[in-house]
């Protein structure tokens, strides 16, 4: 009796880890893809900081889904003229058919003048039977023709099925993706609201000209140390990866001073995972500065500043629908003044703009530079702080204001 219990007992701990276990690839899985709620994607969050086991999940099935990246690109569904071509080349791959046997030919005339009765009458019985072809073989060619042909529609269809899958599938991701970033955005337009409606001072979070504040993402320490911010994972946009890999691009112009980079195993995850206080800050050796300057503000850029009346400052809050205050950290490359189209997040086909109004707009790279005020560079062409009070420049997060701004 003692046995049975502890077979019992031993069998509902298996059971019940099997489920935990289901549950958390769900969870991981979901919060890869940015498919799950807000809450819910800063409790998985939680949750894999502080669970070793959720982090190797974590990065075993992101391991898995890896080569999705490669299709996030447009994918167009195949035209009828591919369809056909397809079957054609897929009907002329196979082997040929097995001969159709012919159908049983007349009996041969036998010379009767030749045979009596009786030899006549057994010349044909056996001429007749030589000739019959079993049942069993008949029925056994003809099922054998059917199992081909099926073999053959089932082959061309799930060619033609895979063909309109994949792009569908590959699209669904990348629209999880880009709505997760979006939502991220939203999130820090309300707290930027509620910092100016706190500071009395209409301006949203100041970017110093120099100094250790220097630093486009310092809008984030300024927010954290507010209280505003709930949790310092909304900086990491799901389309980027993990923030562990994340590899600022540096800029190449002449006038402007590479980011600090370090190998992605020596980053602190301290840096990552949690926001320092403005006190730390001022404080920080000048290595740990270089980390928080390249890191506080994620994945995201923010307002360098504007010149207003010759006076460098931060942009006056007044709800404008096309002054840019935040957008998807663009990453890409600034060589002599001109922006490449190198875009590491969304696949290279656009990014998200948070305005001033609140609206998150999702704009495609082809457009940028359409736009009456482009939201990366200033007026002059150059990603520094805006020339007037109306024209927005965003950088990520290591950016300093002016290119001879001294970040220490």
């Amino acid at each position: 009796m003692c046995e049975t219990s502890e077979a019992a007992e031993n069998v509902f701990w298996q059971t019940s880890w099997f489920d935990f276990d289901v549950a958390m690839h769900k969870d991981l899985l979901g919060y890869l893809l940015g498919a799950l709620e807000p809450d819910e994607m800063r409790r998985v969050a939680q949750w894999v900081r502080e669970n070793p086991a959720a982090q190797q999940q974590l990065r075993e099935i992101e391991q898995m889904l890896r080569p999705l990246d490669e299709l996030d690109a447009d994918i167009e569904p195949p035209s009828h003229e591919a369809e056909e071509d397809l079957i054609a080349r897929t009907m002329a791959s196979l082997p040929p058919l097995p001969p159709v046997h012919e159908p049983l030919e007349a009996l041969q005339e036998i010379d009767e003048a030749a045979l009596t009765d009786d030899q006549h009458h057994s010349s044909r019985t056996f001429e007749l039977n030589s000739r019959l072809t079993p049942v069993g073989m008949t029925e056994g060619r003809k099922s054998h023709r059917v199992g081909w042909m099926d073999w053959v529609g089932g082959s061309v269809a799930v060619a033609i099925l895979l063909g309109l899958l994949v792009p569908s599938l590959a699209e669904g991701r990348f629209e999880a993706r880009k709505i997760a970033c979006q939502d991220n955005l939203r999130e820090f337009g309300t707290a930027l609201i509620q910092y100016v409606t706190r500071g009395g001072g209409e301006r949203l979070p100041a970017v110093r000209r120099e100094g250790p504040e220097a630093f486009a993402g310092v809008y984030a320490i300024r927010l954290a140390d507010a209280g505003l911010i709930e949790s310092p994972q909304i900086r990491w946009c799901p389309s980027v990866g993990n923030p562990i890999d994340f590899q600022p691009v540096t800029r190449r112009s002449t006038k402007s001073v590479d980011a600090p980079i370090q190998p992605a195993q020596q980053v602190q995850s301290v840096v990552v995972n949690k926001l320092v206080s403005l006190e730390q800050l001022r404080s920080a050796p000048v290595n740990e500065l270089h980390e928080i300057q390249r890191y506080s503000g994620g994945h995201y850029a923010y307002s360098l500043g504007v010149v207003d009346h010759q006076q460098y400052t931060s942009p006056k809050f007044e709800s404008r629908s096309s002054f840019a205050v935040m957008s998807d950290a663009p990453l890409m490359i600034l060589t002599g003044g001109d922006l490449s189209n190198e875009f590491v997040g969304h696949s290279g086909r656009g990014m998200n703009v948070l305005y001033e109004d609140g609206r998150v707009q999702f704009i495609d790279i082809d457009s940028l530079d359409a736009l009456p005020d482009h939201p990366m560079m200033n007026h002059a062409g150059q990603s520094e702080a805006g020339v007037h009070r109306d024209d927005a420049s965003l950088a990520p997060s290591w950016s300093p204001p002016f290119a001879n701004s001294p970040q220490r």
